[in-house]
């Protein structure tokens, strides 16, 4: 296990605990129903990593999928919509006003706080200084 004690990445998380496991891509990949290309661009941080991919590969590690989760995706497998308002609400703000403040439409503030949509990662940066 050289060399894996940098777990910052999703992908580095991945790859721990494939390694933890002793699985090949290939084994993971085939465990998981996934293609091994999936694997190998997910250990290396190449594509925004999906909920719904990250939780097949959680099941074949035993594990909770918040382990492999980045901040970002602990977020919108919340209840973000309650916190997104909450945000709004305590600048004291209309959605439209929230949404100019963000570079968003009105409707798109609207569609979060309903849960209809997930916000961006690149939005999820810029609700995260409200937050602090």
């Amino acid at each position: 296990m050289k060399g894996n004690s940098d777990l910052s990445t999703i992908g580095s998380r991945i790859k721990y605990y494939r390694l933890l496991n002793n699985f090949t891509q290939e084994e993971l990949a085939d465990r998981s129903g996934l293609d091994r290309s999936t694997i190998i661009r997910y250990e290396n941080n190449l594509v925004d990593h999906s909920i719904d991919i990250l939780d097949k590969i959680c099941k074949v590690f035993k594990i909770e999928p918040f382990t492999l989760y980045d901040d970002y995706l602990k977020f919108i497998s919340s209840d973000y919509g309650n916190i997104i308002k909450k945000l709004r609400n305590n600048l004291g703000v209309t959605q439209k006003e929230f949404g100019e403040i963000l570079g968003v439409h009105r409707k798109t503030v609207a569609r979060w706080e309903k849960e209809q949509l997930y916000p961006t990662r690149e939005n999820y940066f810029k609700l995260v200084k409200f937050k602090a």
